[in-house]
């Protein structure tokens, strides 16, 4: 019999080289049945969860792997910075009239700098329904942020009894196309309003790779225990889903479509920051209102999230 630790060992290494557009939990279950030689049909739940768990695991080796490279360009910036200061101090050293051109040409690839920044502080186009909420058509991320928090403050529109989420007023409505949010998902929903400034029709989707998606549905047709052919359209971890109206309620960004492993991410956030497991048994997780209006629980195993999450993907006709 195949050890828990065996399985796992394999199942991250197929789904690091696989594609994740077009993998899916049963492709990875019979990936693992052939390499094995097993029949895993009663293990499917463990499966399961273990896939949520890796991509969980590589999402956040994504942010840490970003947030490094973002320290190593600030101490290239830095050094580069010294370096000019010190062809600025020799210069000087040799003529004033010099020592004025280095200045002012120090100053223009700063200008520069700051003009062409990446990341959050980077100037983007704004959405109509933005660019009315804040009066501008094109501002940083950051700005952004900053003036939805003023406005936020300003009208006093954080729940007395949890001042994580925000009542919507008119304005914000008319933004965001709900009457409540959670503090934590604003950024996402800001999004949809924040594009690229090349961009002239909204964000820019993903280009997705054709040849791989082509290549594994070769294999799935391949595949032995492939019992009918799938309907046309995405259907591996990233594909979006339809979400159920109660679900939609409970994401409450106005969002009707996410991929599975972006929702149980979401669920197990809001697990976290409400402090929702179990002191006594972390793998058990106690309902609050919310939770118990979507699952119609009063607590339930962990692991058992992407069950309960099933009966809230509408299927296509």
């Amino acid at each position: 019999m195949v050890s828990d630790a065996e399985l796992v060992e394999r199942l991250r290494e197929f789904l690091r080289s696989s594609d994740l557009n077009t993998t899916t939990t049963a492709i990875v279950r019979r990936k693992l049945e052939s390499d094995f030689s097993v029949d895993l049909s009663e293990r499917k739940a463990f499966i399961r969860e273990e896939v949520d768990r890796f991509l969980s695991d590589l999402d956040n080796e994504k942010k840490e792997e970003e947030e490094e490279q973002g320290k190593e360009e600030e101490v290239e910036e830095e050094e580069e910075e010294e370096e000019e200061e010190e062809e600025e101090e020799s210069e000087s050293e040799k003529s004033n009239g010099g020592s004025s051109r280095k200045k002012g040409s120090n100053k223009l690839k700063k200008e520069v700098k700051k003009r062409t920044g990446g990341g959050f502080t980077k100037v983007c186009s704004l959405s109509p329904q933005l660019q009315e909420f804040v009066g501008e058509t094109e501002l940083a991320r950051t700005e952004v942020v900053k003036r939805l928090w003023a406005y936020i403050r300003e009208k006093d529109l954080q729940d007395p009894s949890n001042r994580k989420k925000i009542l919507c007023d008119e304005k914000l409505v008319n933004l965001f196309n709900v009457k409540s949010i959670d503090m934590f998902q604003m950024n996402k929903a800001l999004s949809k309003h924040i594009w690229p400034l090349d961009s002239e029709e909204g964000p820019v989707k993903s280009v997705q790779k054709v040849k791989p998606q082509k290549k594994a549905r070769e294999e799935e047709k391949e595949s032995p225990r492939k019992g009918k052919k799938q309907k046309g359209g995405a259907s591996g971890f990233l594909a979006p889903l339809q979400l159920s109206d109660a679900l939609a309620k409970f994401i409450g960004t106005g969002e009707n479509e996410l991929p599975r492993t972006d929702v149980v991410k979401r669920i197990w956030n809001y697990i976290k920051q409400n402090n929702l497991q179990d002191p006594a048994n972390k793998k058990n997780i106690l309902c609050d209102e919310k939770l118990k209006e979507l699952f119609q629980v009063d607590s339930f195993i962990g692991f058992s999230v992407t069950k309960l999450l099933q009966a809230h993907f509408i299927k296509p006709s």
